[in-house]
């Protein structure tokens, strides 16, 4: 075979990669459970990315780790003893070469208070101020994922209250109440280092908690390894706690090997191009 048609089928596989979405493309079943909150029960919602700006035609604003999506059209939510199920077209790989073992990414509605509002210093209302006390609102009831690679046969990955690490949308954000949205878009497939706690983030500023995100857009880190699978097409969230919890998005971490792949093909196309 000539390095021609290498580089040609390189390519085709590369762009069938990135075509490919990171995020959930299917609703397989959803059971809103008994006190879902009214009005997010349209279960598309939590197809494809997470919300970056919230509120339009009424209340416009970017989202950030205060300010997160709250629309109707943004969330569903699952009640106790409720499900969601999503599918996915990108596979969901247990991979220890993924940044901290995380292998999807899950975005809710949780945000942190800004104590900038109740402080001492009035010159700093609405800057956006975590606190000496970090509290986070929205979380909502505690989460059980699991993941299935046919979607009969489940394994729970975790159970976890959607709390750490609120959506972030653009990094250029210099408030945390922006009435626009960003130029520069977050990394919703990158994922925050787990170790942090909430008590980590202490006192920091907006700005702070910008840096801290390094470009990526938050969420909470999943990882399948405790399950036993080497990958995933089905994710499911059950409600066994007596608290509803609102779920926005899901992003498949993109393994090392895919994104060398879509380097080698963007390098490949060049180089194709100027023969």
């Amino acid at each position: 075979m000539s390095s021609l048609a290498i580089t040609s089928s390189a390519i085709a596989v590369t762009a069938s990669v990135a075509l490919a979405s990171p995020f959930a493309t299917s609703v397989i079943s959803y059971n809103p459970g008994t006190n879902a909150a009214a009005g997010y029960t349209d279960a598309s919602t939590a197809l494809g990315s997470a919300e970056r700006f919230t509120g339009e035609d009424i209340f416009p604003g970017g989202v950030t780790p205060f300010n997160p999506a709250w629309g109707t059209d943004e969330l569903v939510s699952v009640g106790s003893g409720g499900e969601l199920t999503l599918g996915f077209d990108t596979l969901i790989t247990n991979s220890a070469s993924n940044a901290y073992g995380i292998d999807f990414i899950v975005y809710s509605n949780s945000g942190f208070l800004d104590t900038s509002w109740t402080d001492a210093d009035p010159n700093n209302d609405g800057t956006g101020v975590i606190g000496s006390n970090p509290f986070i609102f929205g979380a909502g009831g505690e989460a059980t994922i699991q993941v299935s690679q046919n979607g009969i046969n489940w394994f729970t990955a975790t159970t976890t209250v959607l709390d750490l690490f609120p959506t972030l949308g653009y990094s250029d954000y210099t408030i945390p109440t922006p009435g626009s949205p960003g130029l520069i878009e977050t990394d919703f497939t990158q994922a925050m280092d787990p170790a942090l706690m909430l008590g980590d983030l202490a006192n920091l500023s907006f700005a702070e908690i910008i840096a801290l995100y390094n470009g990526s857009g938050g969420g909470i880190g999943i990882d399948i390894a405790s399950t036993g699978l080497t990958s995933a097409s089905f994710v499911r969230f059950l409600n066994e706690s007596g608290e509803a919890f609102e779920i926005d998005a899901v992003a498949v971490v993109p393994t090392p090997g895919t994104l060398m792949l879509l380097s080698f093909g963007s390098f490949a196309a060049m180089r194709r191009r100027r023969v």
